[in-house]
């Protein structure tokens, strides 16, 4: 298998660090003032009007809060070349950078525009940027380390061409402008020139990916933000609260230092802010109606810019329904973001056969037996459920309904939380009724601790999960990378014509979801997994951060 076997997290992981405190936060009205700007980029950007207090907040736009408001108004651009993924402030809090993903730059106040990559090919879409102390320069960061220095910006060093564990999320300079951090997110960092090495997340396990970082004063420590508002300080950083713990309307996207470093804001891509110690809360666009996700956060004292790019996820329904209007079998979607509880359907409650997707469902039964008489699976019984899971074998799975019974199935599926799923009662296994989010739900069942099954049944199923035959690797490893790991099980039968499903986890590069994916009247099981196979990408594609 092309997917690595991970150890499955049994735990919530809980930072010494990551304490949680009282958080301002308030989704009140939007104040877009607007600036003609200057621009310096591969696409022809333009500044356009957008009326104040507008209620839906567009791509590729900034609004500003408080003094940032009348120190360099937010602006619209129009026409990019590729949305924007980062803002940064010059140092006196009188103007703005943008960066695009395709390293076009475009500035803003007294924020001098010094050079741009956006009429080259890049490796890697950028991620971020930071200028350096006199605002005479800046850098750029693209997904794989890559760094291009601009203006008096020095170049000290890269992870372009290496190999990371996961994409680099963010980069933070030194006060000096001598140095640099960079944060993949996994929270490993990188230190280049006189930027000290204080400490990272880099091989411990996270609630939720890093999705940036900001430097403390003097250079003496960084504070790292995960997408669940988990805040990670280090060196002289002060923790100053976070919202890991807590449940958001919308994933974190960025973090920036207050003036002085005495506090911080968190921004989700909602658009709500989140102020901590002296950052003062100067207003937000969460709750606001808007066709965009923010991307990132810059400070000044008393104020701050909010940046907002394209909301790829808001891409994901419209992209399936696209896709599957060119189709010929029928097809209901269900994503779950465990980071954020955040779920998406295409067709949601359409009821579909499980087939051998139910397999799953029928070892969790044999494994909550086995609890409830003290004991794990024995040989003969792993000596079914093995090949039932990895080679999908019918007869190993008709041994098990057949000594378990569909009541015991069903119950378990109950304390699942599977409200639409149905058994079978004509001895057809594969025939059970369900829909795409009952299937992540069981899925859900085996990957976050519950008290229904127990952390080594719950390991013992995904790893089973994750060795499927070769012949059976598709559909939720669709379009995925090498080295994300992926548990899946598939479904094949035929029933209403082919019925074609997949159910998995997918793990790792920024991502962590659920998926499940039924279809029918598939003119041939080939055609149902290339279906299956393309809606997977959209969904990797889609999801990233």
């Amino acid at each position: 298998m092309r997917h690595p076997v991970r150890t499955v997290r049994t735990t919530p992981l809980v930072s010494a660090r990551v304490l949680l405190l009282s958080v301002v936060v308030a989704l009140g009205p939007v104040a877009l003032a607007v600036d003609t700007g200057s621009a310096g980029a591969s696409g022809h950007a333009t500044s356009s009007s957008v009326a104040p207090r507008d209620p839906v907040i567009p791509q590729d736009s900034v609004t500003a809060f408080g003094s940032a408001a009348s120190a360099a108004p937010g602006t619209a651009l129009d026409g990019l070349a590729a949305g924007i993924v980062g803002i940064a402030a010059t140092s006196d809090g009188r103007g703005y950078w943008l960066v695009a993903a395709d390293g076009g730059v475009f500035a803003y106040g007294d924020a001098a525009f010094f050079g741009s990559t956006g009429a080259q090919t890049l490796n890697a879409p950028m991620v971020g940027m930071t200028p350096t102390s006199d605002g005479r320069g800046y850098w750029l960061v693209a997904a794989d380390g890559g760094v291009f220095a601009f203006g008096d910006a020095a170049f000290y060093g890269s992870t372009g061409g290496d190999r990371l564990n996961a994409p680099v999320v963010g980069i933070a300079a030194t006060s000096d402008g001598r140095g640099y951090w960079l944060v993949a997110a996994d929270g490993g960092v990188f230190a280049y020139g006189d930027a000290a090495f204080r400490g990272s997340t880099g091989g411990q396990h996270l609630n939720a990916p890093m999705v940036g970082m900001a430097a403390a004063p003097g250079d003496a420590g960084y504070w790292l933000v995960a997408a669940d508002g988990g805040v990670f300080a280090f060196g002289a950083a002060a923790f100053r609260g976070s919202t890991g713990g807590q449940h958001l309307n919308a994933p974190m996207v960025g973090m920036a230092a207050a003036p002085g470093g005495a506090g911080y804001w968190l921004v989700a891509a909602d658009g709500g802010v989140f102020a901590f110690g002296a950052a003062p809360f100067e207003g937000s666009t969460g709750g606001a109606v808007r066709d965009s996700a923010a991307v990132g956060i810059a400070g000044r004292a008393g104020g701050y810019w909010i940046a907002f790019g394209p909301d790829r996820r808001s891409l994901i329904v419209p992209a399936i329904a696209d896709y599957v209007a060119g189709r010929a079998d029928n097809v209901t979607v269900a994503v779950e973001d465990l980071d954020t509880g955040e779920i998406l359907q295409y067709r949601p409650g359409t009821v579909e056969n499980t087939a051998s997707t139910l397999k799953v469902d029928i070892l969790a039964t044999l494994l909550a037996r086995a609890q409830s008489q003290g004991r794990f699976l024995t040989p003969a019984e792993q000596s079914l459920a093995v090949p039932m899971i990895e080679e999908s074998l019918d007869s190993a799975a008709d041994t098990l309904w057949e000594e378990l019974g569909p009541a015991a199935v069903g119950a378990l599926e109950r304390q699942a939380g599977l409200t639409a799923t149905t058994p079978a009662t004509d001895g057809v296994w594969g025939t059970t009724t369900t829909t795409a989010l009952d299937r992540v739900d069981m899925v859900k069942l085996l990957v976050q601790p519950n008290s229904v099954l127990s952390d080594q049944s719950r390991a013992y199923v995904i790893d089973l999960m994750e060795h499927v035959t070769p012949t059976q690797d598709w559909g939720a490893t669709g379009g995925v990378p090498p080295g994300v790991t992926v548990a899946l099980k598939n479904g094949f039968a035929v029933i209403d014509g082919w019925q074609i499903n997949t159910e998995g986890w997918v793990d790792g590069d920024g991502r962590n979801y659920l998926i499940g994916v039924l279809t029918n009247g598939n003119v041939s099981e080939a055609y149902g997994i290339d279906t299956v196979n393309a809606i997977s990408s959209i969904v990797w594609q889609d999801m990233g951060t």
